[in-house]
């Protein structure tokens, strides 16, 4: 005899494997009502079709993963030892700091660092080297189209750092209300030296030029008039001292008297041969050989000094320092996050930038990333917070477990389109990317409404009102693209139209 409290677990165990079986049993049933249309022609008793209408839509293929929405690419600002004109000590936060959130234009002083400002401009290039009067290269370029951006440089950027560029560069920092690095004293003296070594060669230049001017000018006219005047009396002097001279010679007059008369004419001849002498050397062209090389080594010597005056304005005058500016590949940036405050000394990034814009980050299994191309439209979707967005996938890596992607995994970039960051930023959503679609829209079934028969024909049963009843009819179909549970279906035997309803399966 069994006793009561075995009699008692026994029925509760038969009530618990009977509750189990019917459970089994009525849920068998219920797959049992449920049939496709082939199933439905070989079984009794007559089963009751589902239905559903033929849709006219879009199909498309899409990989479908999920992804993290984060701001783009962070920006960590660091201040470079290389400030002012290296006379600033230990670098101390001295004012300037924004409070995360703020927002950082191009030209924006981004913080105060011993008294100096750090400009953040926009531009691919880092800052590896402060820039002045003389140095040519692409960062040049750089600099020259912020400042072109900003409309402190007039003209057209190129990759040389002139006094155009020096003048912009004053400007910018006259504009936030700072100084521009300037002249050191070396550099100053170097000017003073070069400017006085001109203004010598210049006053040698002078000098010279002068004494060749004179020289070439000739005599005063007084004193050719005067010397021709004297040569003049003289030819006279001998006319007269020659005709006494032959008149006593003729008349037969005493040798003492001849002599003294030739004594005389030998005197005014004298007289007439220094004149002529004082007369020629007056209008002789002067020897100014040495005065013409005293003047080409004059000018030579003032270019010389005019060159190395201008060689130094070239090179020197208002320059960056390599640590105040900072540039950022995209502007405006978002402040992040703030490492310091103000009368802190400066160590490692100060701020973190973020871009205004957001990305999705996601990540694609090989054969995914043989089918999505940069380029491509993106659907992405929170049905939690009711968010639906647009995107472009563009970026996707081609070494696999990069950029934080999982092992075998390939990393891939989804840009946003007219995203809000502040309602998105860290939102893990659905992405959905189109990989093949039809050309419009086109006629569609469900994939459960397709039958193949042995010889691999497809065909949809079309089910219609008829009288009090309902006729069928079998269309054979063309079956195209498939996706989402729907089927593109083009009639190949008898017709098919949008809103036939076709049988998807049967219930009992």
């Amino acid at each position: 005899m069994v006793p009561s409290t075995s009699r008692t677990r026994m029925r509760r165990l038969m009530l618990v494997v009977g509750v189990a079986v019917g459970a089994a049993t009525a849920g068998w049933l219920a797959g049992q009502s449920v049939l496709s249309p082939g199933e439905a022609t070989s079984r009794a008793p007559e089963p009751s079709p589902i239905t559903v209408p033929v849709e006219r839509r879009v199909i498309q293929n899409a990989v479908v993963v999920r992804g993290t929405v984060r701001y783009a690419a962070q920006f960590d600002l660091s201040v470079d030892s290389d400030l002012g004109d290296g006379s600033l000590g230990a670098l101390v936060l001295t004012g300037l700091l924004p409070a995360p959130g703020a927002e950082l234009a191009e030209g924006a002083v981004a913080v105060e660092v011993s008294g100096r400002p750090i400009f953040v401009l926009q531009g691919s290039l880092p800052m590896y080297r402060g820039l002045r009067p003389g140095v040519q290269g692409e960062d040049v370029r750089q600099l020259e189209s912020a400042l072109h951006r900003l409309g402190f440089f007039v003209g057209t950027p190129d990759t040389t750092y002139d006094q155009t560029t020096a003048a912009a560069v004053r400007a910018l920092y006259a504009d936030a209300g700072y100084t521009a690095v300037g002249l050191s004293t070396e550099e100053q003296q170097q000017l003073a030296a070069a400017q006085q070594q001109l203004d010598s060669a210049r006053a040698q230049r002078v000098a010279a030029e002068q004494a060749l001017a004179e020289a070439t000018a000739g005599p005063p006219r007084s004193q050719v008039l005067a010397a021709q005047g004297e040569v003049e009396q003289a030819q006279f002097a001998v006319e007269q001292a020659q005709r006494a001279y032959d008149e006593a010679v003729a008349a037969g007059a005493d040798p003492a008297e001849i002599a003294r008369l030739e004594a005389e004419l030998a005197a005014a001849k004298n007289r007439l041969a220094v004149a002529q002498a004082q007369l020629e050397e007056l209008t002789a062209p002067p020897d100014t050989a040495a005065l013409q090389r005293a003047v080409a080594d004059a000018r030579a010597a003032e270019q010389a000094a005019q060159r190395h005056l201008t060689q130094l304005n070239a090179t020197l005058g208002f320059r960056i320092p390599r640590g105040e500016v900072v540039f950022v590949p995209s502007l405006p940036r978002q402040v992040g996050l703030v490492n310091a405050k103000v009368g802190d000394t400066v160590e490692g990034p100060v701020l973190s930038l973020t871009a205004s814009s957001v990305q999705v980050d996601i990540s694609l299994s090989a054969r995914e990333k043989d089918l999505v191309a940069v380029g491509a439209a993106a659907q992405l979707d929170d049905s939690v917070n009711d968010i639906s967005l647009t995107g472009t996938v563009a970026f996707i890596a081609d070494t696999p477990g990069t950029d934080g992607a999982p092992p075998g995994s390939y990393y891939a970039r989804i840009e946003l389109a007219d995203a809000d960051p502040q309602q998105v930023a860290g939102l893990n959503l659905r992405v959905r990317i189109p990989v093949q679609s039809t050309d419009g829209p086109v006629l569609a079934v469900p994939v459960a409404a397709l039958v193949t028969d042995a010889s691999g024909e497809v065909t949809v049963r079309v089910r219609q009102p008829d009288g009090d009843g309902f006729r069928e009819r079998d269309v054979r179909v063309e079956v195209g693209l498939s996706a989402d549970g729907f089927a593109q279906v083009t009639p190949v035997d008898g017709e098919l139209a949008e809103g036939d309803l076709v049988v998807v399966g049967s219930q009992w």
